[in-house]
């Protein structure tokens, strides 16, 4: 699957939206080394980079997630669904939520209430999978 470049995707924004695509993008390459330094420390210590499982030992409601948008974003929807069902829910609203803020605006900003919806249905379904799964 080929990703559009970024050369591409800013040509479609206007003047304020691509200052601010640039501003986010500086700001994720500033963080990109600690974020990685996180991971590398809690792979090599925890064998996870789930700081709740390495204390706990009992999966968080996003584990899996990572796995499931990736194989979502690869068409793999089966996979995706085994690794954490609630991965469409959360790429819907995360590619929503870019959408407006760097191409298009939306009408209505359902944001709050989208993401508080997809962290209840997360949260719901990772009950369920504990208590099924983890008795």
């Amino acid at each position: 699957m080929h990703l559009p470049s970024i050369t591409i995707i800013t040509k479609t924004m206007d003047i304020e939206r691509k200052a601010l695509f640039k501003n986010d993008v500086l700001h994720l390459v500033r963080i990109l080394p600690i974020f990685v330094l996180y991971v590398v420390v809690m792979q090599r210590l925890f064998n996870t980079v789930c700081p709740f499982l390495a204390l706990t030992h009992i999966p968080c409601p996003g584990c899996g997630l990572t796995h499931a948008c990736i194989y979502l974003l690869q068409g793999k929807i089966g996979k995706s669904l085994q690794a954490n069902p609630t991965a469409i829910f959360w790429v819907l609203s995360i590619l929503l939520f870019l959408i407006d803020r760097y191409i298009k605006p939306l009408k209505i900003k359902p944001f709050p209430v989208l993401f508080s919806v997809t962290a209840g249905i997360t949260v719901v379904y990772y009950i369920y999978h504990l208590a099924f799964f983890f008795s």
